[in-house]
């Protein structure tokens, strides 16, 4: 009896291991601006895997990660692939808000010496839930102009999260819309625990009349090429 129950606790942490295991490894796409780059991570929700768009920028400087990989063990090995590829280091962080897939563990990047950014209202989140906060605080609406380029972080309001912020790059006219854009593909508004969903509207109305000549809207999960994101989104919270 003893042996069948060891071999069971055996089986069930393979089974648990190669489940983790299942999760594939970072995408880095084809570049949508000379210095912008999409790099998709994947997590699993509700039992299903699913991606996660994340952008990050080239600049004379470094390179500027906006949002880190969903999976804790793939810090490291993005951070390689960059310097292999661009021969830079990631020199700063942002997060567009407090969840894994967005801020995930700052203290990776913290203890790294690596500046990483969030807004006051993402640090209080982080340290609610027992997590580092970010070195720098975010002001939104404030250019940032690092190397050569430069990026708006700036909130809208609430809707996935209290705290979701968007990215605005001006001279490609590309929006990273985060978490609080839904995908074209999308069925269902995600994970809603932390939602206002009865503000969510009025913060993409904000978006746009703002944002509404963006060449690109990047929404946070699944597909993320081609138009109709922002309308799907509506679409979905009409339903609700």
């Amino acid at each position: 009896m003893k042996k069948s129950i060891r071999f069971f606790a055996i089986a069930l942490l393979l089974s648990s291991l190669a489940h983790a295991q299942a999760v594939r490894d970072f995408v880095i796409e084809p570049p949508i601006q000379p210095n912008l780059y999409i790099y998709k991570t994947f997590g699993v929700f509700g039992g299903k895997e699913y991606s996660a768009n994340a952008v990050y920028l080239i600049t004379k400087k470094g390179v500027v990660l906006f949002d880190v990989p969903w999976q804790k063990t793939e810090y490291q090995s993005l951070m390689d692939t960059i310097k292999k590829r661009h021969n830079l280091p990631v020199i700063a962080v942002f997060a567009t808000h407090s969840h894994d897939d967005r801020a995930g563990d700052l203290s990776f990047y913290n203890a790294k010496g690596i500046k990483t950014y969030a807004t006051a209202k993402t640090n209080e989140l982080l340290k609610k839930e027992g997590k580092a906060p970010s070195t720098e605080t975010i002001t939104t609406g404030k250019p940032y102009r690092i190397g050569g380029e430069e990026f708006i972080v700036d909130f809208l309001g609430e809707g996935h999260t209290a705290d979701n912020v968007v990215v605005w790059f001006p001279k490609y006219k590309v929006l990273d819309g985060g978490c609080l854009v839904k995908s074209r593909t999308a069925t269902d508004l995600g994970y809603t625990g932390e939602a206002n969903v009865a503000q969510w509207p009025q913060t993409i109305a904000r978006l746009k009349s703002k944002y509404g000549k963006a060449a690109l809207v990047i929404p946070g999960h699944d597909e993320w090429k081609g138009g109709g994101h922002i309308e799907r989104t509506e679409e979905l919270l009409n339903k609700k």
